[in-house]
């Protein structure tokens, strides 16, 4: 009897040392998991963005004054968990076409190669050039004609960022329609813009790491959204352009945030 109580003791004691940690507590393997996840968190990341192309990208028509959709976007961004700050190198110009970008990205190639995320508004003005070079006899065919050409030299500009970056996510905002009351001879101006607006889509889905942004669903018969000029976004435009913008990037957020996936997705 003495030995089996000597036994007994002796498997209460060994029971108690594997069930127990030194500290007296027991942890669920979920909360050890947990507690692996913190320690393992990256820091906070510093976004560094470069943005440019037409005057939607210089802000124009923002009667706040706080740089258009790109100024509304770094507050955005600035506040997603893993973002410690967001820099913006915004060299947008009010007029710029698709034939004018190639010199702007051989000035600022450094800060293209650095960048983090790419934002670009263009083709505007290429379907204003249209309209002005042709106003009396403008027809679809102009302007599919027209698409041609930009998404041509669209490709070779995407080519051309993707070469000094491979790595940063190209954003390409897309085109609305400011033309419903001052083309009305034009009823179709919403198709057309539509068209471009596929185009630039196709060239886009060529690249990886690369997001085109609808955004003319938004201004369809809000005049309330556009400037005085009846052609660039008002502050309130450019709010909608924002968020829209930022939504788009936090579907993709493992793409400009993880650094471990910064050569996956498409």
């Amino acid at each position: 009897m003495k030995r089996w109580g000597w036994l007994m003791a002796l498997m209460v004691l060994l029971a108690g040392c594997v069930a127990f940690p030194a500290n007296g507590s027991l942890k669920r393997p979920e909360e050890a998991t947990a507690k692996q996840q913190r320690e393992h968190k990256p820091p906070p990341k510093d976004l560094y963005v470069v943005a440019f192309g037409d005057s939607l990208t210089e802000g124009v028509g923002d009667q706040e004054r706080k740089g258009g959709y790109v100024g509304r976007l770094v507050p955005l961004l600035s506040a997603e968990d893993g973002v410690r700050t967001v820099t913006v190198a915004n060299f947008g110009k009010r007029g710029r076409r698709v034939s004018e970008l190639a010199p702007v990205i051989d000035a600022h190639h450094k800060e293209l190669e650095r960048a983090d995320l790419i934002w670009l508004t263009i083709g505007g003005n290429d379907v204003m050039n249209v309209v002005r070079s042709h106003f009396f006899d403008l027809s679809r065919e102009r302007f599919a004609k027209a698409s041609e050409t930009f998404a041509a030299r669209l490709d070779r500009l995407i080519r051309s960022l993707r070469t000094l970056n491979p790595d940063a996510v190209i954003v390409l905002v897309g085109l609305y329609n400011p033309f419903s009351s001052t083309l009305p001879n034009v009823p179709e101006i919403n198709d057309v813009i539509a068209e471009w607006n596929r185009a630039s889509q196709a060239v886009l889905s060529g690249y990886p790491r690369t997001v085109f942004v609808e955004i003319q669903d938004i201004f369809a018969g809000r005049d309330d959204l556009l400037y005085r000029d009846e052609f660039h976004p008002n502050a309130a435009g450019y709010e909608q352009i924002a968020r829209r913008v930022h939504q788009a990037l936090r579907e993709r957020k493992d793409w400009w945030l993880d650094r471990n996936n910064r050569l996956e997705g498409r």
